[in-house]
């Protein structure tokens, strides 16, 4: 396995944000030049840091699946936006850079994020092909494309009935005024966002499941395929929901929701076969 951090800067960086890379093996008694998709996961974190909770074994379990992963420890507070995003973008052009050496399907790249991670995600996929993320890149837009979305309970908007408002506070700062709307991302879909699989839980109080469901409904408008799961029962920032990650007091097991994984590898091998034909 390459497993290595790697710095990753943008204009606004601070100066720990990196990306760990969780590279599988090319193994020569199997198909050594086989190339394989990469998850691109953004932990949680209010915008304020990035939750452990979210990270590696988020990765060792897409690992565990024939996946690449990689995790994106990205800036937050003070850095407002679009550092962040500029981050997964400058993310995504590494990889792509490293494909060859690292075996990388470049047509089956996907963003995953979790929380504040997933709207981070979700931004990357309404704002990737805007001229101002290639021309900060210094690529062009169309090598920044991903091939889908994960979003687990996400933030999504930012107006105030739904919204987490540190997330949105911690991620503008000083432009809070100025952008909020631009950061109520399910009014910023189009037929540039990728497919998607979004889960969320109908009891989540800190980030309610509508966030999740305004966001499926715009994808509904535009006709981009989503697939969305709500959970009846679980509290905000589950990841995995298992006994892999309970949280110091005892709490994070919730197997009502750990069923998610295994749909989202199905839904995964599903997005990789659709797009292995389209080439």
């Amino acid at each position: 396995m390459i497993h290595k951090n790697i710095s990753i800067k943008a204009e606004g960086s601070l100066k720990d944000s990196h990306l760990t890379t969780y590279i599988l093996d090319s193994y020569e008694e199997l198909e050594p030049n086989l190339k394989r998709p990469l998850v691109l996961i953004c932990p949680g974190g209010a915008y304020r840091f990035t939750a452990d909770r979210e990270a590696e074994m988020i990765a060792l379990h897409l690992n565990s699946a024939g996946y690449h992963a990689a995790v994106l420890r990205y800036s937050c507070a003070p850095a407002i936006f679009p550092t962040a995003l500029l981050e997964v973008a400058e993310s995504i052009k590494l990889l792509k850079e490293k494909a060859e050496e690292w075996h990388i399907d470049t047509e089956k790249v996907f963003v995953m994020g979790f929380s504040a991670g997933g709207h981070l995600a979700a931004s990357y996929g309404v704002f990737w092909n805007r001229p101002f993320v290639a021309e900060k890149t210094g690529v062009k837009t169309e090598e920044l494309k991903v091939s889908g979305l994960i979003l687990c309970y996400p933030v999504i908007t930012s107006k105030e009935e739904y919204t987490h408002l540190e997330s949105i506070h911690n991620l503008l700062g000083d432009t809070y005024e100025e952008k909020k709307e631009e950061m109520a991302l399910e009014t910023q879909v189009g037929e540039q966002v990728p497919p998607a699989f979004l889960w969320h839980t109908f009891e989540d109080k800190t980030v309610p499941f509508q966030n999740s469901l305004l966001f499926v409904e715009a994808m509904g408008k535009a006709k981009i395929p989503v697939e969305y799961h709500l959970y009846p029962e679980g509290n905000h920032g589950l990841s995995l929901a298992d006994e892999t990650l309970v949280r110091a007091d005892g709490s994070g097991i919730q197997k009502e929701c750990q069923s998610w994984m295994p749909l989202l590898k199905t839904w995964l091998h599903r997005m990789c076969e659709k797009n292995k034909k389209m080439a």
